[in-house]
C-alpha cells in the first residue's frame, strides 16, 4: 500500500470510529417527549428566550399546567414518604405529589412537621385539592400525576402550599 491509500484508510477509520462513538451519545441526551403532539420541539422555540435552552424538566411543568385540570380527592391518610401522600379512598390508593413548605392559619411548616404536628396523620380524613392531568391513557393503561396544592382537614382547617405559582379555582 502507498502512503496516501494508508494515510485515506486511517482518515476514513477515525471517522468512523468517531460516528460510532460521537452519535449514540448525542442522540442520548436528545430529550424524547412523548407527552402530546403539543410539546414538540418547534413549538418550544416560541418561548425559548436567545441563546437559552430549554430544559425538560421547564418543558414538562410547562405541559403540566398546560393540560392539568383541579381535582378535589375525599380520603383516609394512609402514610406520607418522600414528599408523597398516600391517600386510602375506598378501594384503591391514591398518591399526591405534594410540595415541601405549607401554610396554616399563620405558620409555615414543611411537610414532615405538618405531619408530624398532628394536621395530618393516618388514619384521618382529609380532602386534597390538587391539579391532575393523565400522562397516559389507553385502553386498560392509566397513569396520571396529581399535584396537591390545599389540603383540608376534618375540622375544616386549610393547609395551603407554598409554591411559586398562585392558583385559583
Amino acid at each position: 500500500m502507498n502512503e496516501k491509500t494508508k494515510a485515506f484508510t486511517i482518515i476514513l477509520a477515525s471517522v468512523v470510529a468517531c460516528m460510532l462513538i460521537y452519535l449514540p451519545l448525542t442522540n442520548a441526551v436528545q430529550p424524547r417527549v412523548g407527552l402530546g403532539d403539543e410539546l414538540a420541539f418547534v413549538e418550544t422555540e416560541e418561548w425559548k428566550p436567545a441563546g437559552f435552552r430549554v430544559g425538560l424538566k421547564i418543558r414538562f411543568v410547562w405541559w403540566f399546567l398546560n393540560h392539568s385540570e383541579p381535582v378535589a380527592i375525599d380520603g383516609t391518610v394512609v402514610n406520607l414518604t418522600k414528599n408523597m401522600l398516600i391517600l386510602s379512598t375506598g378501594e384503591d390508593q391514591t398518591r399526591v405529589h405534594l410540595p415541601a413548605e405549607w401554610t396554616v392559619d399563620d405558620k409555615v411548616l414543611t411537610l414532615e412537621e405538618l405531619f408530624a404536628s398532628g394536621y395530618l396523620s393516618g388514619g384521618e380524613t382529609v380532602t386534597v385539592k390538587a391539579l391532575g392531568a393523565d400522562l397516559i391513557d389507553k385502553e386498560g393503561l392509566r397513569i396520571y400525576l396529581l399535584l396537591g396544592y390545599e389540603i383540608i382537614d376534618e375540622a375544616g382547617v386549610h393547609a395551603y402550599a407554598n409554591l411559586r405559582v398562585n392558583i385559583e379555582t
